[in-house]
């Protein structure tokens, strides 16, 4: 008996299959390896388009920023004294710049170059250490863009700045208006000196100075005061009525003022100042560096009694009071 005879059931079921088979007029291909394959892998994520950026916020604070620095920066020159570097602001199309009078001191001759990368040669045509202030004239330059000078006489603590110096932006605040001088914390590092401090309005409020007290602190001259003394040197005048201490100064080590010799019959040797003592403050003003002392005196008068704190090379601490003189 054949299997099919012993199983009647599967022997009409086949034979219906093989009706239902005959009557197909598709044929029907088995699946490949790889179609089965391709089946179970999981299918690639969604990819959702970026939405686009929402107006305001960090959007406008960049765009902003990226206005100021190509409104201003053509105004700011690179301004290169032997080994010391840093920047200045034209004043003219003819290459006229301020820069600090302690980046360009015992120099005669400097190197000024433009944020397009022309070079120039300059003469330092005045210099007023007082206030920190010098000028300097370029030979052979024409076309070039004065910075926007703006009233400094407006700013408060808390406006929103933005130092801006040949290759190096920063920004930050107005911390303090102390002493005639502007306080923020826009960082400063080295080279810095002479950057244009810029307003939200795109308007030069300021020069960066060499003075950066120990709180991290940049400080910058007020524009209105760069403004007036660069007249004055410019007229081939010194600014007058400006108060002073007699003493020469180098940065301290380990901050501060360090005195490097006082001048005979000057008030500081009046009062007993020494060389190799180090002056940390003047009227409770902060005297982190050598050129914050002749910062601090341009905000004072002659005849004016101030108090000079120094610090003794026996660890000792004194306060001096000083009556300021003339030269």
């Amino acid at each position: 008996m054949t299997f099919l005879a012993r199983w009647p059931g599967v022997a009409i079921a086949a034979g219906v299959a093989a009706v239902v088979l005959s009557a197909c007029t598709v044929p029907i291909r088995l699946a490949t390896p790889a179609e089965i394959a391709a089946a179970k892998a999981t299918p690639p994520p969604i990819v959702a388009p970026a939405a686009p950026p929402a107006p305001g916020g960090l959007t406008q604070i960049q765009a902003d920023l990226r206005r100021l620095i190509a409104q201003v920066g053509p105004s700011v020159v690179r301004v290169e004294a032997g080994a010391a570097s840093g920047s200045g602001l034209l004043l003219d199309a003819q290459g006229t710049v301020v820069t600090p009078a302690s980046l360009v001191a015992g120099s005669q001759q400097v190197t000024v170059t433009t944020a397009t990368g022309q070079q120039y040669s300059g003469t330092v045509a005045g210099t007023d250490s007082a206030t920190d202030v010098a000028v300097v004239r370029v030979t052979g330059a024409s076309g070039l863009a004065a910075a926007p000078l703006g009233d400094s006489s407006t700013l408060q603590v808390g406006d929103v700045v933005v130092a801006i110096g040949s290759g190096a932006v920063s920004q930050g605040i107005v911390s303090g208006l102390a002493g005639g001088l502007i306080q923020t914390t826009a960082p400063m590092g080295s080279g810095t000196s002479g950057s244009a401090l810029v307003n939200v309005a795109g308007q030069v409020v300021g020069m960066t100075s060499l003075g950066a007290d120990t709180s991290g602190f940049g400080v910058a001259i007020p524009s209105n005061q760069v403004s007036l003394v660069a007249q004055k040197l410019l007229a081939g005048g010194t600014p007058t009525g400006a108060a002073y201490l007699g003493v020469s100064t180098a940065d301290a080590s380990g901050g501060g003022a360090l005195i490097q010799s006082v001048v005979a019959g000057s008030p500081a040797a009046a009062a007993g100042l020494q060389a190799g003592w180090v002056i940390t403050a003047i009227d409770g003003q902060n005297v982190a560096r050598s050129a914050a002392v002749a910062q601090i005196l341009a905000t004072h008068k002659p005849g004016q009694r101030v108090t000079v704190t120094v610090h003794l090379p026996n660890g000792s601490v004194r306060s001096i009071p000083v009556a300021l003189g003339t030269r």
